[in-house]
């Protein structure tokens, strides 16, 4: 049971994301779930997801997969590529590998590590979560 309901937390991330809806994102993880970014290192999701908010125009979400644990593991990752227009209009586009870490007998997330090379962002846009 828990195997789908992972499937069913990685799928409304990836559609709130599509849709900039921060809130729901955040009612997904628990209440000290925490994001770490290869931009902005540790933070509480809470704090990640306003400031993810406070950079974004819009969000384009193309799911590719969804990896579900083998056997009694409790993480998942979603597969996806990110069209994300920052505030001034720049469109950075790329793959990301999101590893969802769930609380024990939840279907709450614990934390969630954004997997993705930087380079190529870096090179065409530079730090975009700085205003």
């Amino acid at each position: 049971i828990m195997l789908d309901n992972y499937e069913t937390v990685l799928r409304r991330y990836m559609e709130a994301l599509g849709a900039s809806d921060y809130a729901t994102i955040k009612s997904l993880f628990a209440e000290d779930g925490s994001v770490t970014s290869p931009f902005l290192g540790l933070m509480p999701a809470g704090d990640f997801f306003d400031r993810l908010g406070g950079a974004t125009r819009g969000n384009v979400i193309t799911p590719i997969d969804v990896f579900l644990p083998s056997g009694d593991q409790q993480h998942a990752v979603a597969y996806f590529r990110y069209d994300w227009t920052v505030n001034d209009g720049t469109l950075i586009t790329f793959n990301v590998m999101d590893l969802f870490e769930f609380r024990s007998g939840t279907d709450k997330v614990g934390a969630l590590n954004l997997i993705y090379d930087t380079h190529p962002i870096r090179q065409t846009a530079g730090n975009k979560y700085e205003s």
